[in-house]
C-alpha cells in the first residue's frame, strides 16, 4: 500500500491505529519501522488518541489475591463497566503490598515505591501498559545525602505540551528542629534529556502535607494542597493550592475557599473532578464519615471555588477518587467497596468491584506510544481464567509465598489495611508535632 501512497497519507492513516496494532506494523519494513519510532509520529497518535472516546484506569488491592489489579473501563457508558480489561502488570512481587500512584497522563503511569515506609532505594517508575514499556528513572543526585527518616518528598507528573515532553517534578524537605527546612530542594527529570536539573529561582516555603501527597495535572500544571505557617512557632497556619507549572518551571498559589483556608491540612486532598480542580475536605481522613467536594469551575478564578458535593455514608468514607463522566462521584468506602455517589439523589450504586480502601486509584486513561523508544520491555503474565477472588471468576496468579513468615511471625505480605491504618497515624503524628498540639 505505501508504494501507491504517498508517506504523509500513510503516517496519517497509521496514526488513528491502536498502539498493540503499530507495535506489530513496525515488522512491516523498515520503513515503517523508522516511521513509526519517530517522535513526531508518536506525537501524532498522541494527538489523535485524545480525540478518541476516554477510558479510565482502575488500581485495587485484592485482598483475597493478595496482589494489586490494574483494569482499563469505559468511561463514556451509560452505565459503568463492571468488568473492564484487565492489563498485564510488571511490578507485581516487587514492592511490598502496592505502589503509589503519582499519576497518570497520555497513557503512561507515574508510580513510586515508597506507599508503606520508604526502602532504601526509592524507585520512580514510569509505564505505558499500552505497549508494555517502562523505564525506572535514575535517582536524583540530592537523594544521594538525604536520610529517609529524616525528609519528607512531594513528586508531581505532567506534561510539557510544547515540547511533547514528560516531566517528574520532586519537592523534597528536610526535616529539623521539630519543623521541615524551608525553602525545599527541588528537581525536575525530563523524559527527552533523561537527566534531572535543579529548578532555579524563587522556591515558596510552603509544605505539601496532603496525604500521601497526591496531585492533579491539569492546565499544564501539577497542583498539590500545601500549607505555609504564619506568626511565630507555627502557631498560625494557612491551606493553599500549590502549582507547578510544566513549561516554564515555577511555582505559584492559590487561595483555597474560606471553609478550607484553616482546616486540619491532613483532611484535604487535591482531586480531579472530570479534567476540572478540586478539593476533597473529610470530616476525618482516617475513619470519616462525611466529606465535601470544592470545585474551581473557571480555572485560575479563586471565586469560581463552588462547594459541589456534601457527601455522607452510614458505612465510612474511605477514598474519594474523581467523577464519572454523568457526574457521579466515584469512592471507596471504609469497607473496601468501590461505589458511585450520585449528587442528584443522593444514593450509592455499588460498583461490585472491592479492595483496599486506599489502594484504590482511577484516573483518565488512553492509549498511547509514549515510552517507544525508553525505558525496556515490562511483561507479566496476565491473569488466568481459571482463578478468582471468588474462586470463581477470573483472577491473577501471583507467586508470592502466603505461608511465608517474616521475623514477627506475621505473613510475609503482612496485613494491607494495618499498614494503611498506621500510614496514616504517622502523618498525624507528624503533624502534631509540627504545629506542637494534636489535630483532633
Amino acid at each position: 500500500m505505501s508504494e501507491y501512497l504517498p508517506q504523509d497519507i500513510v503516517m496519517k492513516i497509521l496514526s488513528r491505529l491502536p498502539p498493540k496494532s503499530l507495535i506489530k506494523f513496525r515488522c512491516v519494513s523498515k520503513s515503517w519501522y523508522l516511521m513509526i519510532s519517530t517522535p513526531y509520529f508518536i506525537n501524532l497518535h498522541t494527538q489523535h488518541a485524545l480525540l478518541s472516546p476516554k477510558m479510565m484506569l482502575l488500581r485495587r488491592y485484592s485482598k483475597l489475591l493478595q496482589t494489586d489489579v490494574y483494569s482499563v473501563h469505559a468511561a463514556a457508558a451509560s452505565e459503568f463497566d463492571y468488568a473492564g480489561i484487565q492489563i498485564e502488570y510488571p511490578f507485581r512481587d516487587r514492592v511490598r503490598f502496592y505502589y503509589r500512584i503519582v499519576g497518570c497522563f497520555n497513557g503512561v503511569v507515574c508510580l513510586l515505591d515508597d506507599q508503606f515506609g520508604q526502602p532504601d532505594a526509592v524507585a520512580i517508575q514510569l509505564w505505558n501498559p499500552a505497549i508494555r514499556r517502562k523505564l525506572t528513572l535514575p535517582p536524583p543526585p540530592s537523594s544521594v545525602n538525604e536520610d529517609p527518616s529524616m525528609s519528607m518528598v512531594a513528586l508531581g507528573f505532567g506534561f510539557n505540551a510544547e515540547r511533547s515532553d514528560y516531566k517528574v517534578v520532586r519537592i523534597s524537605y528536610l526535616y529539623g528542629d521539630c519543623e521541615y527546612l524551608l525553602p525545599p530542594r527541588v528537581e525536575v527529570y525530563a523524559l527527552s534529556s533523561g537527566r534531572w536539573h535543579t529548578v532555579e529561582g524563587e522556591i515558596p516555603h510552603n509544605c505539601v502535607v496532603e496525604y500521601f501527597w497526591s496531585q492533579v495535572f491539569t492546565h499544564g500544571n501539577v497542583h498539590w494542597v500545601a500549607y505555609k505557617t504564619l506568626g511565630k512557632k507555627n502557631s498560625k497556619r494557612e491551606n493553599l493550592i500549590m502549582s507547578f507549572d510544566m513549561i516554564r518551571e515555577v511555582f505559584d498559589e492559590m487561595l483555597l475557599p474560606e471553609p478550607l483556608e484553616n482546616e486540619v491540612p491532613l483532611n484535604l486532598g487535591a482531586l480531579d473532578l472530570g479534567g476540572v480542580l478540586a478539593v476533597v475536605q473529610y470530616d476525618e481522613r482516617v475513619c470519616g464519615m462525611r466529606c465535601s467536594i470544592w470545585a474551581m469551575r473557571v480555572y485560575g478564578d479563586v471565586g469560581s471555588w463552588s462547594r459541589d458535593y456534601a457527601i455522607s455514608l452510614g458505612c465510612g468514607i474511605g477514598r474519594v477518587l474523581g467523577a464519572k463522566q454523568n457526574g457521579d462521584v466515584l469512592l471507596a468506602t471504609k469497607a473496601g467497596a468501590l461505589v458511585a455517589y450520585s449528587g442528584v439523589d443522593g444514593k450509592c450504586e455499588d460498583l461490585c468491584i472491592s479492595g483496599t480502601k486506599d489502594s484504590f486509584y482511577a484516573g483518565t486513561y488512553n492509549e498511547s506510544l509514549a515510552l517507544l523508544n525508553e525505558g525496556d520491555v515490562a511483561r507479566h503474565r496476565l491473569p488466568s481464567d481459571s482463578e478468582s477472588e471468588s474462586g470463581s471468576e477470573s483472577g491473577i496468579e501471583y507467586q508470592s509465598s502466603i505461608e511465608d513468615e517474616d521475623e514477627d511471625g506475621e505473613d510475609c505480605l503482612g496485613d494491607v489495611e494495618k499498614s494503611e491504618f498506621r500510614m496514616q497515624g504517622s502523618m498525624s503524628q507528624y503533624l502534631s508535632v509540627f504545629f506542637r498540639r494534636p489535630f483532633v
